[in-house]
This record gives C-alpha cells, sequence and structure tokens, in this order.
C-alpha cells in the first residue's frame, strides 16, 4: 500500500493503518470496487491536511472499516454486484480458475506418483468425462446465482450431482480394459490452459453470457426481483417473498402503472431493499456455507486416498493435510459467522 490516488503516504505507521484497513475492510465487507481506493484517497486527504496520524484520526483500522461500511451501506449494494463484490463474470471466471488449478494438482501428483503415461481405459474415460461435466456446472452455479438467476442455479447443482455420481459410477463400474497409454503432461498442459484461459477471459465478455432480458410487464419484474433479492443479495427466500408480496400488493392498489414504472430499475430496486447493516452477516453466512461445501468436497476427494495408503507414505500425509487445511478454514468461516452476526 505504498500509494493512494497518486499520492504515497508519509509516515510508515499511517502506511500500515492503510493496508490494515484495506484488508480488514475488503476481506470482511467485500465493497464494490473502487469504494476502497475512494476511501483511503479521502483518509489521506485529511491524513495530509492535518499533519496528524491516520490513528488519531479515524481510530482503529478494524473500528472504521466496520463503521466505513454502516454508513456508506449504499454504496455497498452496487448493481449487479453479488454480496463478495463480484460481477456473475468474475465469479464464473474465478471458479473455472479454481476449476483449472485444481486439474492442474491433480494431474502433476499423477505424474509425480504414476510416471508419464497413464492408462485410458473405458472406466477412466467414462468418470472422468462425467466428473468434467459436473466441474463445469458447478462452476456455473455461483455465477447464475450473482445474476439473480436462482432456478438456473438450482438446476445446475442437479446437473453437478448426477455427473459426480455418473462418473463415480463409471470409474466402478466401467471396463478397465486400456484401450490406449495417454501421456499425462498433455493432461497437465490442458489444466494449465484452462486456468491461464479462464484468468485471461474478460469479465465483462463473461458478465453478456448470464445478463438477464430486459423486463416484459410487472410479472417478470418481480420475478427477476425475487431472484436478485435471493441470489445476488443473499437475502432469506422467506424475506424476499415478503418483500415481492409487498410489491404486489402496492401494485393491485393502483391502476395503469407497470412494476417498471412504479419501482424503477428492477436492479438499483434490489439494491436498494438490500442495503443495510445486515448484508454483512449475510456475506459471512455465504463465506461459511461455501468453506463447508469445499471441506466436504477435499474430504470426499481424499477419503479413498487415506484409507487405503500407507501410514507412513506421501500421498497419505499429503491428503490428510489437506483434509486438515479444509476443515480449519470451514471452522474460521463458521465461528466467524455465529461470533458476528
Amino acid at each position: 500500500m505504498g500509494a493512494v490516488a497518486g499520492n504515497r503516504w508519509a509516515r510508515k505507521e499511517d502506511e500500515r493503518w492503510a493496508a490494515s484497513f484495506k484488508l480488514r475492510f475488503v476481506s470482511e465487507f467485500h465493497p464494490p470496487k473502487g469504494l476502497v481506493e475512494q476511501v483511503l484517497s479521502e483518509v489521506h486527504e485529511v491524513v495530509t491536511e492535518t499533519g496528524r496520524p491516520a490513528r488519531d484520526l479515524f481510530g482503529e483500522p478494524q473500528a472504521y472499516a466496520a463503521g466505513v461500511a454502516a454508513d456508506r451501506a449504499d454504496e455497498m449494494a452496487v448493481n449487479g454486484q453479488d454480496l463478495g463484490g463480484d460481477m456473475p463474470g468474475e465469479r464464473f471466471t474465478k471458479a473455472l480458475t479454481l476449476a483449472g488449478f485444481g486439474a492442474l494438482v491433480v494431474s502433476t501428483v499423477c505424474w509425480a506418483r504414476d510416471g508419464v503415461w497413464g492408462e485410458a481405459s473405458p472406466a477412466s474415460l467414462g468418470g472422468v468425462g462425467a466428473l468434467t461435466a459436473g466441474i463445469v456446472a458447478g462452476c456455473l452455479v455461483g455465477a447464475l446465482r450473482s445474476a439473480g438467476r436462482v432456478q438456473a442455479a438450482r438446476a445446475c447443482v442437479g446437473v453437478a450431482a448426477v455427473a459426480v455420481v455418473l462418473g463415480i459410477v463409471g470409474l466402478a463400474a466401467l471396463s478397465r480394459h486400456v484401450l490406449f497409454m495417454l501421456p499425462v503432461p498433455v493432461l497437465w498442459a490442458v489444466s494449465a490452459a484452462v486456468m491461464v484461459g479462464a484468468h485471461k477471459l474478460p469479465d465483462g465478455a463473461a458478465d453478456r453470457w448470464f445478463t438477464r432480458q430486459q423486463c416484459e410487464g410487472s410479472e417478470q419484474w418481480m420475478q427477476q426481483l425475487d431472484g436478485l433479492l435471493r441470489g445476488t443479495h443473499g437475502i432469506p427466500a422467506g424475506q424476499a417473498r415478503e418483500y415481492v408480496t409487498e410489491v404486489r400488493s402496492h401494485l393491485a392498489s393502483v391502476s395503469g402503472v407497470t412494476a417498471q414504472d412504479e419501482f424503477g430499475d428492477v436492479e438499483t430496486y434490489a439494491a436498494g431493499l438490500a442495503a443495510g447493516p445486515r448484508r454483512r452477516e449475510r456475506a459471512l453466512r455465504g463465506k461459511a456455507h461455501l468453506a463447508g461445501v469445499f471441506a466436504a468436497a477435499v474430504v470426499v476427494a481424499n477419503i479413498d486416498e487415506l484409507r487405503g495408503a500407507e501410514v507412513t507414505s506421501f500421498w497419505f500425509w499429503a491428503g490428510a493435510l489437506a483434509v486438515a487445511l479444509a476443515v480449519v478454514y470451514a471452522v474460521v468461516q463458521c465461528k466467524d459467522y455465529f461470533q458476528r452476526r
């Protein structure tokens, strides 16, 4: 954190304060892009004009981050951005990048453990193909929820679950007769290409894949409001239905106007309803849920290795370490949620 808005902090203690504020503000409150730099620019201006340390003027960085999030709640609920501060396209590219990285790690492990050549059989091809389809569907879930397309996200969850089951069944039931030998470095290269390609994919281009068409009629407007509240802003389904019911009741009391005419742009209206101090709680809850799902996936991925490998082997302890880190991360996120709710 050497420079903010083209300026440098005159004191190291102010630079450390700014770094601590940014870390806490971004990790806990997930502000929209540009807000962190805007707040720090304002702090820098006051510090420069008064000549006093940032800590004396604004207090502890953790407390100031919480205060800024509460005072600027409307800015925190920016149109199109979810609780994590991501647009749908960003959510998809991040998930695909992570999936490519995971495949890269698995390919590297197979390369180191089994050698350069791997056996391709109906079981391995069918199982890996189905699991790959499940992973792609899983990558779409977060992006679709971020776009407010909750039903589509649920459908992708179903597809991913079925694909994983079919992949496991394929690995267990199909023939293991070797069809040909496949160079493991090819899998490594494909995994790396997926990871790099997803990272380089412009988020704006990916956003267009998930963007809804303009609402046509009040019913479609209210359906989109429900999806945005539940998916983009993480509001519980019951509360989202209450908001939609209020809109429906209001429209029934007036005549000759549509929801668009009465309430304006649906994304702006949803962001206004979602703004407030409970936004942070919903963000922490979402992180806890994702951490739990991730921990469960790591446990499932490593359970066979832990059961079959010798306790003294490197692969047993590598799997055990991965499981331990994932479980600890999930516990920390859950504890953070329950402590700060």
